[in-house]
């Protein structure tokens, strides 16, 4: 009896039917354990194991720890989208990070909130009040986004991860640095993994340093859909923390342009575009006036700024004095341009595949750099200083 043989097209068809019908298996497998995992025991204590991270000193030069950190966010958290997998793994990330600097969790907060809670909780005239809050409508953000993304999680849960670092003052008064660690659909090494960054080398340095007022430093979720997760934390806060705060500082898209921009001032109720200045605000010029002499920084001063499209303005809406820290270009008749348009003319890779370290570290060499040592030593400074 003649055996039949399978020809080699035949058997290629065979091992292709296999091949997807075990990535099909695999892939429903993944689902169902994504879909039966327990999330809100996605942050518990026993969940986590420390490991050791980089000894940080006096001689660490500044911004080194952060390109690592912008480098590592860039090659595993990519498409960090708000109420994804992903922007779950690395909010995880960063709780581990902070665990292996020597901070505990009696110093670690995780606050979760769903997509519907933060809905319940944003300030709908916020958007008509002042413009940069306009363009990140979140009604017409969270419907319009382009969530084609398989990793999304079915709860709708982001989270803020959230460290408090106390001061020697014995005073209520506290400051809030804060950073987005979500993204679009691209690796976001300057949207925003520079700002997480930015912000984890201060917190590791506030470690060795004595600082006079308590610092929280906090990592917001869902960002690129209408600032929810800042919204939702401001929002939160009793009377008592809205009198005790004594500024709020945010880093974003410290990448996209040579020129180092801080941002700041509050909204006096008055001027919708241009934001009022105080003691504060003038403490801040004389202290980059200061470090930009001292260390060759390209500090620029842009009052306007304050209204830009990021976190701060959850923060600007209840009148808080605020900065905000991007690495931008100063175009030409950058000064006279209103925000938060002018924005969008002043940046080079947002939200687009451009936005990768190895694009803008082969395109712009020395930048990535450059930028994370003057916003590491200007971020520093402003944290230590008396007000």
């Amino acid at each position: 009896m003649e055996k039949k043989r399978i020809s080699v097209k035949q058997c290629g068809g065979l091992i292709l039917v296999a091949a997807v019908l075990l990535l099909a298996v695999i892939v429903g497998t993944v689902d169902i354990v994504r879909e039966n995992r327990r999330e809100s025991d996605a942050f518990e204590p026993a969940n986590f194991t420390t490991r050791p991270v980089r000894a940080v000193s006096e001689d660490t030069p500044h911004g080194e720890i952060s390109v690592a950190h912008i480098e590592f966010i860039n090659d595993n958290f990519y498409n960090r989208m708000a109420f994804s997998f992903p922007e779950l793994f690395t909010a995880q990330w960063i709780v581990e990070e902070l665990l292996s600097m020597g901070y505990t969790w009696d110093e670690i907060e995780v606050q979760e909130f769903t997509l519907e809670s933060s809905r319940d909780t944003y300030p709908m005239d916020a958007i008509e009040l002042i413009p940069g809050i306009g363009i990140m409508d979140v009604l017409h953000a969270v419907g319009g986004m382009p969530f084609v993304h398989l990793d999304l999680r079915t709860s709708e849960i982001s989270q803020n991860v959230i460290l408090t670092v106390p001061g020697r003052s014995q005073c209520d008064t506290f400051i809030v640095v804060g950073a987005h660690y979500d993204s679009v659909m691209f690796p976001g090494a300057s949207d925003n993994a520079s700002g997480v960054a930015l912000i984890l080398e201060s917190a590791q340095r506030m470690r060795y340093l004595d600082n006079y007022y308590t610092i929280v430093y906090v990592f917001f979720g869902a960002e690129e859909v209408g600032i929810l997760g800042a919204f939702y934390y401001v929002n939160n806060w009793s009377q008592e923390e809205h009198d005790n705060l004594l500024f709020m500082i945010n880093a974003d898209v410290l990448l996209e342009g040579p020129d180092l921009f801080y941002m700041a001032g509050y909204y006096d109720g008055y001027n919708e575009y241009m934001p009022a200045s105080n003691h504060i605000t003038e403490a801040w010029d004389e202290i980059a006036q200061r470090v930009s002499a001292e260390h060759d920084i390209n500090l620029v001063a842009f009052s306007q700024g304050a209204f830009g499209p990021s976190d701060q303005l959850a923060f600007i809406y209840h009148h808080h004095t605020a900065m905000f820290l991007a690495g931008i270009y100063a175009i030409p008749g950058w000064y006279d341009m209103v925000m938060p348009y002018a924005f969008f003319d002043m940046v080079s890779v947002l939200h687009s595949p451009r936005d990768d370290f190895y694009y803008i570290n082969r395109t712009w060499p020395g930048r990535i750099e450059a930028n994370m040592r003057g916003f590491s030593i200007f971020l520093e400074e402003l944290l230590l200083a008396e007000y």
